[in-house]
């Protein structure tokens, strides 16, 4: 019974990408979603709240798992890499997300969510400590200062029409991760 489940958790989610890549997110509704699949609407609801759940649960099984992973096994640098391989893999996709309207279910904001956690996550497993001569930061104030600027230039990437292959823009991350403003600046 629950392969079946999980077989018709993934087929909404496949009708739901199929929408996503010819209509805006704000277009969808979930009879497209169902139609698309041939089931009737109160079978989505047993498996996802909304569509904002869908695009969430996309999210987790084209990324998380493997992201978190590396991040558990202290790869956090083959993390970045991969993280930005599997939204460029999906660039279409994942451009259509971010076009969304902005709010509390936006793509933006699950990538934020995401991003914070897998800081948390890499300071956890390492067992990091914060510096005693600034009091007032902690772990969860790092991981949102660096997701703030990093989801910003993950949505440029996305967004805009760069050519930027994942492998350079992972290479970027991470130099901005392991870089001072200082040794970034050139005069």
């Amino acid at each position: 019974m629950d392969k079946k489940k999980d077989l018709t958790k993934e087929l909404l989610a496949d009708c739901f990408h199929e929408l996503m890549l010819a209509y805006s997110f704000d277009k969808i509704t979930i009879k497209m979603i169902t139609d698309r699949a041939g089931l009737i609407r109160p079978t989505f609801y047993k498996h996802f709240q909304d569509k904002y759940e869908v695009l969430e649960w996309i999210f987790h099984t084209d990324v998380e798992d493997g992201v978190n992973f590396l991040i558990d096994n202290g790869m956090e640098a083959d993390a970045v890499v991969m993280f930005c391989r599997c939204l460029d893999r999906d660039r279409k996709f994942y451009r259509k997300a971010y076009l969304m309207e902005p709010g509390p279910n936006s793509f933006d904001n699950i990538l934020s969510r995401y991003v914070s956690g897998c800081f948390l996550r890499a300071a956890s497993n390492r067992g990091l400590s914060v510096n005693k001569l600034f009091p007032g930061i902690t772990h969860e104030t790092i991981a949102n200062y660096y997701t703030y600027g990093l989801v910003y230039g993950i949505r440029r990437w996305i967004v805009d029409e760069t050519g930027i292959s994942a492998e350079h823009t992972a290479e970027t991350i991470l130099y901005l991760l392991t870089h001072s403003l200082k040794d970034m600046i050139t005069t």
